[in-house]
Parts: structure tokens; C-alpha cells; sequence
């Protein structure tokens, strides 16, 4: 597996890319901090820490996509 570049991630400490986040959100307890809280707590944290935010917030942004796109609009090639 590749190297996670997590400033790619960092992002998600200030806002969900669906726009509304939902209440069980693993970055919503760190959204409610001051900004600089939010930084100094995520660099904190180790790899498999940043590594398991990372993949809670795919498989939640993975099945919010999902639901938008109901798979009788998805065209068929």
C-alpha cells in the first residue's frame, strides 16, 4: 500500500466535502475545536489513527455518493 499523503486531508478538520456533515461523523468532535486545536490534535495522532479517520471518511463519502446517484441513472456502456 502507498504512502498516505495526509495534507491532502487536512481539509476535513474545517468542513465536510458533502457540504453537511452527518451526526455520526468521526470529524465532527474535531470540527467543534478552534482551528489551531484542530491541527495541533490531528499531527498528534499516529499513522494507523490518521489511517483509520481516513478510511472512516471514504466509506462514509463513498456511500453518500452512492445514495446521490440512483443506479437507475447510471448509464450502462
Amino acid at each position: 500500500m502507498g504512502r498516505i499523503d495526509y495534507t491532502d486531508y487536512y481539509g476535513l478538520i474545517f468542513g465536510c466535502p458533502m457540504e453537511k456533515e452527518l451526526k455520526q461523523c468521526v470529524f465532527r468532535s474535531i470540527r467543534s475545536l478552534p482551528a489551531q486545536e484542530r491541527i495541533k490534535y490531528i499531527s498528534r495522532l499516529t499513522v494507523e489513527e490518521k489511517n483509520q479517520l481516513v478510511k472512516n471518511h471514504q466509506i462514509c463519502l463513498s456511500n453518500r455518493e452512492y445514495k446521490k446517484v440512483p443506479f437507475s441513472r447510471i448509464a450502462i456502456m
